[in-house]
């Protein structure tokens, strides 16, 4: 009888130890799937919208698109390094929003470099001749940023303080 009740109490205790075993695994797998939910929580287009709303200039833009080929300041070959992206501009590209998602870290750092080389072509006296003050000071004042995989160009402004604003509140949705 003392067999049977050890034999009995040891299932129960092998029993309890998988139990436990398995409830932390269960746990660890949630918490898992739970991190890149909120890691990712941010969009492209939420970042936009965000930054959109500090700059308060909605009213200029009449042009909206999702595709990385159609924004000035990526290549061919630079667009197949974005995974989303929202891109926002006047007729005359010179008021402009662009959030983009870069496959990796990396490839995001081109990507800056990219946006840089854009905003310093656009801010270029050649370029220029065809525009008039103001909005020759929106291309000057324009930010250009980086933050993870994300992106940015921010020409919503001749002032940069509001391009700065802009690019404080898509920081915070980050």
């Amino acid at each position: 009888m003392k067999e049977y009740c050890e034999m009995k109490h040891g299932k129960k205790t092998i029993w309890k130890r998988m139990s436990a075993f398995l409830l932390a695994a269960v746990l660890m797998f949630g918490a898992m799937l739970q991190f890149p939910v909120t890691a990712e929580a941010a969009s492209c287009k939420s970042l936009g919208k965000a930054a959109l709303e500090a700059t308060g200039g909605s009213g200029k833009l009449k042009y909206q698109t999702t595709k990385a080929d159609e924004f000035g300041g990526f290549t061919i070959a630079e667009a197949e390094k974005v995974s989303s992206i929202v891109y926002l501009c006047d007729e005359k590209e010179v008021y402009s929003l662009c959030v983009a998602k870069a496959s990796s870290k990396a490839k995001a750092d081109e990507l800056l470099k990219s946006l840089k080389a854009y905003k310093e072509h656009n801010s270029g006296s050649d370029y220029l001749s065809d525009y008039s003050s103001d909005e020759q000071k929106v291309f000057k004042n324009a930010l250009c940023g980086k933050k993870g995989k994300y992106v940015w160009y921010i020409a919503m402004s001749a002032s940069k303080s509001v391009n700065k604003k802009g690019q404080t509140a898509l920081k915070k949705q980050l």
